[in-house]
């Protein structure tokens, strides 16, 4: 197997690609959008189905969301994943699923999803995304793409995990394998801040950004059955983007220092 590259299961290109989004807040309403021009590409370009998409949060649009986020004010008071899913399937004539409540892994069966996108900042709901995950029987696991951002910083890390391929050395590694701080310790509980508040905490382009590199890895995976980078770190402050290469000395040079020793290489 080339060691440069991550090959997809053949069965993504002959059925619809089923994929759930967690969390529909600043980095999802941007991606949804992408997702649906993405499924119609792939038509074009001879996938039989495109993209099969649900869209989970718990929450209703704020008027201080319609700046950041992909909302209107008209939207203000209604669920975000709902008016999403709305919107899309009304322009683009799809039949995509609004999930209108906090993902829970008890919720969907493990079968029904190919990929798993998390635009969360909590890291209760990382949780359950991980326990999900790992607990996939899926012949080739089920991808998680995570997308993690503070004001002018992200990433964007793609993973896949399942029983049938715990054990396998060349499958890309999940963002908690990585970074295991991500899911431990408390959530930082704050209240939701203002519109000024909102635009000084976080810069205007920084979630639009990590949709984009979300939609940039699903575009090339999918379209050509194989990739070379599983993950990129940007900043806009200065201008940088660096992606994590498929690689097993790249992975181990990020993960901690006893689970790269652990991992054979």
């Amino acid at each position: 197997m080339n060691e440069n590259l991550h090959i997809l299961s053949d069965h993504l290109l002959h059925r619809a690609v089923v994929i759930h989004v967690i969390g529909c807040g600043g980095t999802g309403s941007q991606l949804i959008p992408r997702l649906a021009q993405l499924s119609k590409c792939m038509v074009a370009l001879g996938h039989p189905y495109g993209l099969s998409v649900s869209v989970w949060d718990d929450d209703t649009v704020s008027e201080h969301n319609c700046l950041r986020q992909n909302f209107f004010l008209p939207d203000v008071g209604h669920n975000k994943a709902s008016i999403m899913v709305n919107r899309i399937n009304i322009a683009h004539g799809l039949n995509w699923v609004d999930q209108p409540q906090r993902f829970d892994r008890d919720f969907i069966l493990h079968g029904d999803i190919d990929f798993i996108i998390g635009c969360v900042d909590s890291k209760a709901a990382r949780r359950e995304i991980d326990a999900f995950v790992r607990d996939s029987n899926r012949r080739g696991g089920t991808y998680w793409i995570d997308a993690g951002n503070d004001a002018v910083s992200a990433q964007v890390i793609v993973g896949q995990h399942g029983r049938q391929i715990a054990n396998d050395p060349m499958r890309l590694p999940l963002v908690t394998e990585l970074y295991p701080e991500i899911v431990t310790g408390e959530d930082d509980n704050t209240p939701s801040c203002s519109a000024r508040e909102s635009i000084l905490k976080q810069g205007l382009a920084t979630n639009a950004m990590a949709a984009t590199w979300i939609y940039a890895w699903l575009a090339e995976a999918l379209r050509h059955g194989q990739i070379g980078w599983s993950g990129v770190f940007f900043n806009l402050e200065d201008g940088r983007a660096s992606s994590i290469p498929v690689s097993r000395a790249a992975w181990d040079a990020i993960r901690p220092a006893d689970s790269a020793s652990a991992s054979g290489s």
